[in-house]
């Protein structure tokens, strides 16, 4: 397993971050034991089917993930997604957190369900708003999503998040 200390953090982040980052490399090798393939997790844009197909095993729907969203193997698995996205696109870990209008900031993964908050981090250009940012969170819960907003089937997988990434890088 690769190591790495810089986490690359966009500067304007919340100071939430780089400690929820430190924590979250320093719980990596119990976490991928704890998933039973640790010799899986190379960092690879590869490795990402695999969490895919775990994190398929373990939740049946966005809403039960979105429950689960503090829970220590959801934690590893989004610092995980974004980690591939960071190494293999040059990405930078950015917190910026949202509120509705005139709603108190929140906290990294804060308590509640977060309705019309922005609270789990991001991964993105450096220097870059985080409008077109890529949430792995997100990704986690889009997994289950069967339509987009037109109505349309879709099918959407994590290593989507690598696409996703050239697709801003090119504009």
């Amino acid at each position: 397993m690769a190591d790495r200390t810089d986490h690359g953090v966009d500067p304007r982040t919340h100071p939430d971050l780089p400690a929820w980052l430190t924590e979250r490399a320093q719980s990596f090798g119990h976490w991928a034991e704890a998933t039973r393939t640790p010799g899986t997790w190379d960092f690879s844009p590869q490795s990402l089917d695999t969490l895919e197909d775990l994190i398929r095993s373990r939740y049946d729907s966005g809403a039960e993930s979105l429950t689960a969203r503090r829970d220590a193997f959801l934690q590893g698995a989004c610092w995980y997604i974004g980690e591939v996205v960071c190494r293999a696109r040059g990405a930078v870990w950015k917190f910026e957190p949202f509120a509705v209008k005139g709603a108190e900031l929140p906290s990294l993964f804060g308590e509640a369900d977060p309705s019309g908050v922005i609270d789990d981090p991001c991964v993105g250009v450096p220097g870059e708003d985080t409008d077109e940012a890529i949430h792995p969170m997100g990704a986690v819960h889009g997994l289950f999503s069967t339509e987009d907003e037109l109505g349309n089937l879709i099918e959407q997988h994590l290593s989507d998040v690598l696409g996703d990434f050239d697709e801003d890088d090119e504009e």
